[in-house]
């Protein structure tokens, strides 16, 4: 029995070499050359192929600060303000070389149900246009979701080609508790005005477009999708 067992593993052997190697090469000849990521919509733009040094140094510090804003609302309900950014050394707007180097721009935070903005940053430089008030003060509590908005505006950057920013964290019900749910918008006018109305149909008129981040799913959906 036994030579007769080792007759089969020698025979068994080169069948499963050519096995491996016809896998490999069948993985090699249907795999995509140059896989595409994906494509935005009409209204979006690409974090990681469609913005300039400026706007992705400010939306890759907005992403972990709208983070923190969250977390602080959880545990406080309320709202880290602009003089709190200050005091926690918070980019993007917090005052610091990174401030300096991409724009000094101009932070206002508008909270629901005021439409109103609030205190602007400590020692913004007076050449920087004052964002005119532009609605009913219902107009913010009818925003994001239809559950109101907190909503960081940035304009008047000076960099070349900047943007001006929004980053929206609107509110909806998730059974018995808030999730806080945060956007990140940019208009290619560093001067626009603050929208009248924070919903994405209403932002999308007025020319802001919705950044969208590249993450481990969107490499996970690229892949899927290139297969």
């Amino acid at each position: 029995m036994r030579p007769l067992t080792g007759r089969l593993e020698t025979l068994m052997m080169p069948l499963l070499f050519v096995a491996m190697v016809g896998s490999l090469a069948g993985y090699v000849l249907l795999r995509p050359a140059h896989p595409e990521p994906p494509k935005p919509l009409s209204w979006q733009i690409r974090s990681f192929d469609g913005l300039g040094p400026a706007d992705q140094a400010i939306h890759g510090a907005l992403l972990p600060a709208s983070e923190e804003i969250i977390w602080f609302n959880n545990d406080t309900g309320g709202w880290i303000s602009l003089a709190d950014a200050q005091r926690m050394l918070l980019p993007p707007f917090y005052q610091d070389t990174f401030w300096k180097a991409n724009g000094e721009v101009h932070w206002q935070l508008i909270l629901p149900g005021a439409h109103q903005p609030h205190a602007s940053q400590p020692g913004a430089e007076s050449g920087h246009r004052e964002t005119p008030a532009a609605a009913a003060p219902n107009a913010v509590s009818e925003g994001t979701q239809g559950q109101g908005a907190t909503v960081y505006y940035g304009s008047a950057g000076k960099a070349p080609a900047q943007s001006a920013y929004l980053l929206v964290i609107g509110h909806a019900h998730a059974g018995v508790m808030w999730a806080n749910q945060a956007t990140i918008w940019i208009h290619p006018d560093a001067m626009a005005p603050y929208p009248e109305i924070v919903k994405p149909e209403a932002l999308v008129a007025k020319g802001w477009r919705q950044v969208i981040a590249y993450n481990g799913a969107s490499e996970v959906e690229r892949i899927k999708e290139a297969r």
